[in-house]
């Protein structure tokens, strides 16, 4: 992955990069904002920047990691993407919108616990999430699963 400041990152127990600094909560909803801005403007290299640094202020968060994941995700990244959902998951159990990248990426890349993280969609029962259990089940229909 191409971030490797696990010190900075509060990775190793210290604070993050961001609490040492006193970066604000709302520095970084501006900043996500302009980075999922760029993203969407197609300039993904711009927003691959602002992404990875604010998830090397604060690691801790699940939605930076998402954005970035995404951003790899279009960029083909594939294994920083599946690193990416991997941290979201971890932190947040109950997104279905990482488990369903992470398995299809994961099966891009030829592994098939891709399978594993597809099912984990299929289990989610709330109602707002109908659409990503409606694709996780294409996905694995046309796997045979």
């Amino acid at each position: 992955m191409r971030i490797q400041l696990k010190s900075l990152m509060g990775l190793d127990g210290t604070p993050t990069f961001a609490q040492t600094f006193g970066i604000s909560f709302d520095d970084g909803v501006q900043w996500a904002e302009q980075g999922l801005g760029l993203a969407n403007d197609g300039k993904l290299d711009e927003a691959r920047v602002i992404l990875e640094g604010l998830v090397a202020l604060n690691p801790r968060s699940p939605t930076y990691w998402h954005a970035l994941g995404c951003v790899y995700e279009q960029q083909e990244l594939h294994d920083d993407a599946v690193q990416a959902f991997e941290q979201v998951t971890s932190r947040d159990g109950q997104n279905v919108d990482a488990w369903l990248r992470l398995g299809t990426v994961m099966l891009k890349k030829g592994d098939r616990a891709g399978v594993s993280a597809l099912k984990r969609v299929l289990d989610d029962r709330r109602g707002s999430s109908a659409e990503y259990v409606s694709r996780a089940r294409a996905i694995l229909a046309s796997l045979g699963q």
